[in-house]
């Protein structure tokens, strides 16, 4: 069964906020400048595109959620990452 494009873009939501998050906090900390903007301008059209199919209130309240899932992922990560090295 195919994919929605409510679905796909859903789902590219959550890749691009994942990525921008890795290039910011991930072991790639120091990411270029021009990575990040490309990820943030990414996430525009994607809400855009997302808000044709389900309205804009809902397409920025799904475009939040997404935002808080990725960043508590990125701190748990730390956080077992900092417990590894027996650090607080």
């Amino acid at each position: 069964m195919a994919e929605s494009e409510v679905a796909r873009l859903r789902r590219q939501i959550e890749e691009e906020y994942a990525a921008a998050f890795w290039g910011l906090t991930g072991l790639a900390c120091w990411a270029r400048h021009d990575f990040i903007n490309a990820r943030m301008g990414r996430l525009a059209e994607l809400e855009e595109a997302l808000s044709e199919h389900i309205g804009l209130v809902r397409a920025q309240e799904e475009m939040a959620e997404a935002y808080q899932r990725q960043r508590q992922q990125v701190l748990v990560m730390r956080e077992e990452r900092t417990a590894g090295d027996g650090r607080k």
